[in-house]
């Protein structure tokens, strides 16, 4: 079996588009705009802060997610696969290394150029590993951080040991594994295959259009090692195209050039033929979306949490005013510092409030602030007085009822 590189008309679109997806894969920890800080439990997505106690808009987006996979595996198949997986993408980029090393060693004495091919493959793909597993990193911490530690050799714990594993991984997979983790071990492409059906876009061979004239050139392009001919909705299949390419490459040099038996189809699908399943996927689809937009809009950039806090009488016993205290917890995930200012509802004029000062909250921190309340026992008429208080940030107020 040998996979296709850069000819024919879907093979070169296909590669385009990798190639833009990799781009994508690489700026987003460069630019950091997408990372998951496991030491403060963040998520951080183009300049907004996502907190783990935000679990509503994770499990929307999560779920969201889910059912959008499953809404183009059921239009497209297996595409996400061959054109935007990183698995598949640096794949096909190991093939081209390969191609290259045996082009370098060409002129080498027979007897050692397939050593010296296979042995220069190697050390480009060991390079291209590591270039792989520091995006990696750059996605859990800063990739400028990660690039000065990896340069002075100072890598904390856990990142020295994720760097070293994944890095190990990668060159195992792109060196000796490739398309065949794809082939029998990805969960995602089983579900992909799992959900698409006759009527998902798919490869059709047209014996109309002239027969199949048996060079099996569709079979040693394909990367996932199937035969074509033997069925259009075989689970492994990709729509990569490159079968097609092949198929039209073979005709085209016959007396009179043929064209190509193969081409995709959607098998008559049209919007006035949704079935269940599709209605099913497209409304929860569009719902999940709809839902985590409405959440995501209506986010408050600051968190507040107001709790009592009971400590025993006896240590305010004798004293001429009453106390209350409470624990003020407030999370700013804004990309600006906020002030809070707190007052009460409900309590004598006489009534001191002490704690919230100094209530500058930086971004993206947390503060815990004591709230104090003092009211002259001599204005109390019973032994219980409601009020509430009111805790102003930013722009925005927050009423807590209290007693």
């Amino acid at each position: 079996m040998s996979c296709p590189r850069w000819t024919g008309r879907h093979t070169v679109r296909r590669r385009l588009i990798q190639l833009a997806c990799l781009a994508v894969f690489a700026l987003l920890p460069l630019f950091d705009l997408l990372r998951f800080d496991f030491r403060e439990g963040r998520l951080h997505a183009f300049g907004q802060e996502t907190w783990l106690d935000e679990w509503a808009i994770l499990w929307l987006f999560l779920m969201f997610a889910m059912w959008l996979v499953g809404a183009v595996a059921l239009v497209l198949g297996r595409v996400y696969c061959a054109y935007a997986c990183p698995q598949m993408v640096f794949s096909e980029l190991a093939h081209d290394l390969d191609t290259l090393a045996r082009s370098l060693t060409r002129r080498l004495a027979p007897q050692v150029k397939k050593i010296a091919a296979r042995s220069l493959s190697l050390a480009l793909l060991a390079a291209m590993s590591v270039a792989a597993s520091l995006l990696f990193l750059g996605y859990f911490a800063p990739l400028p951080e990660v690039a000065r530690r990896l340069l002075r050799l100072d890598l904390a714990p856990w990142l020295g040991a994720v760097g070293a594993a994944s890095a190990l991984l990668a060159f195992l997979v792109f060196g000796f594994v490739r398309e065949g983790f794809c082939r029998s071990a990805c969960p995602y492409g089983l579900l992909q295959g799992v959900i698409e059906d006759g009527r998902s876009l798919h490869v059709r061979l047209d014996q109309n259009a002239g027969g199949c004239i048996g060079c099996g050139a569709c079979a040693r392009v394909c990367s996932m090692g199937i035969d074509i001919r033997q069925g259009s909705f075989q689970i492994e299949c990709t729509r990569c195209g490159s079968c097609i390419d092949a198929c039209a490459a073979v005709l085209g040099r016959l007396k009179p050039p043929r064209p190509s038996i193969l081409g995709f189809d959607f098998g008559g699908a049209s919007l006035g033929r949704w079935d269940a399943k599709r209605a099913l996927v497209g409304l929860a689809t569009t719902g999940f979306g709809i839902a985590f937009l409405l959440v995501l809009a209506g986010r408050q950039p600051v968190s507040l949490q107001l709790s009592p806090l009971y400590e025993s009488a006896q240590a305010r016993q004798g004293s001429d005013l009453a106390e209350s205290r409470f624990l003020l917890r407030a999370a700013n995930r804004s990309q600006a510092a906020v002030r809070l200012t707190a007052r009460t509802e409900g309590l004598p004029a006489s009534a001191a409030l002490e704690g919230i000062e100094d209530g500058l909250v930086p971004a993206g921190r947390e503060r815990t602030f004591t709230l104090v309340v003092r009211v002259p026992r001599s204005e109390i008429r019973s032994g219980l007085i409601p009020f509430a208080w009111v805790i102003r940030a930013a722009d925005r107020s927050q009423r807590f009822g209290s007693a």
